[in-house]
């Protein structure tokens, strides 16, 4: 059997999707060090050069990683305007979205920051983009402000964060015993809520 030929000119529709799963499957299996472009085309079935044509380099390409897992969240923003939910229903709603993502994008930033000259790209990269873990806050805010005309609620949203980032690294890194008595996503929303009516009441 003849060895199969790379097909030539534009790359394949489905590359750039095929190309993120794999690169997240590989950074969470293998880590940085171990993760290598080759490694990454060879999963998705992809040329090596499709990488480069789609990402630009492997910064561009931890980076598409990193704001692919936000879709969820930015679903959810886009699809609960308004007021018609629970403030109880929203802030799980956030959780939930929220912890998905830290779960799905900290082996891609740990990758990042284990990696000095890629940090210091990335670092550059958000800061031209805006982009870094102040957007975590800004989503709760922006999905909140129809609740809160002049409350401030940066302080509330930030627990709220923490508390999503929290259990997605607990999941992570801690042993089973410890995660048999992390606290649900319920147990933390009512334990926020107050908090978030407090803030409510003060605007």
């Amino acid at each position: 059997m003849a060895p199969e030929r790379a097909a030539r000119g534009r790359p394949r529709t489905g590359v750039r999707e095929a190309v993120i799963a794999s690169a997240q499957q590989t950074l969470a299996e293998s880590g940085l060090a171990r993760t290598s472009t080759k490694e990454i085309a060879r999963r998705a079935g992809v040329a090596e050069s499709s990488i480069f044509y789609h990402f630009g380099d492997r910064m561009g390409l931890l980076h598409a990683v990193i704001q692919h897992q936000l879709r969820p969240l930015k679903e959810l923003l886009a699809d609960r305007p308004g007021t018609e939910h629970s403030l109880r229903e929203d802030v799980l709603d956030l959780l939930g979205a929220l912890e998905e993502f830290f779960l799905a994008a900290i082996p891609a930033i740990a990758a990042v920051q284990s990696d000095a000259e890629l940090r210091e790209s990335y670092e550059k990269r958000s800061r031209d983009m805006d982009l870094g873990p102040h957007r975590a806050v800004d989503a709760i805010l922006a999905h909140l402000s129809p609740r809160a005309a002049t409350a401030d609620l940066r302080p509330a949203a930030l627990l709220l964060a923490g508390a999503a980032h929290q259990r997605a690294l607990q999941r992570h890194l801690s042993p089973p015993d410890a995660l048999a008595s992390l606290p649900t996503r319920a147990e933390i929303a009512d334990t926020l809520l107050p908090v978030f009516d407090s803030a409510l009441r003060g605007s």
